[in-house]
């Protein structure tokens, strides 16, 4: 019974999605340059421990931006709302967030920018 009700709650949780998303730089008023984002989140990888004693486990989302590729903290929230987060110390930290209509702001450190555009989910 135990097995049959672990399945059941694997097959009630969305499969992976893939996002691709365009952006542009928040400062700018004409003539943007786009910036390509592509990631996925696998809510699989936030279905509760079946043992509270389990150790935590890590969402990853694969993130492909621009011609660099790099693994991040997956985000997912209440209402739709996705997103990653990277740290790499004080050469890279990012963090994304994709509200639930597709609008998305992407903050990039130490460069102080701020990237604002849309996704779309390509699954």
């Amino acid at each position: 019974m135990t097995r049959l009700a672990a399945v059941l709650c694997v097959l009630a949780v969305p499969t992976a999605a893939d996002l691709s998303c365009r952006l542009t730089d928040s400062t700018c008023l004409t003539d943007c340059a786009k910036t390509s984002v592509r990631f996925s989140i696998d809510a699989s990888q936030f279905v509760a421990p079946q043992d509270p004693s389990d150790p935590p486990r890590r969402q990853v989302s694969d993130v492909t931006m621009g011609d660099r590729r790099f693994n991040a903290q997956a985000i997912m929230m209440d209402g739709g709302i996705v997103g990653f987060h990277r740290d790499a110390g004080e050469t890279a930290r990012a963090l994304m967030i994709v509200q639930a209509d597709g609008s998305t702001r992407l903050t990039l450190e130490p460069e102080n920018q701020t990237l604002i555009g849309t996704c779309i989910t390509t699954d």
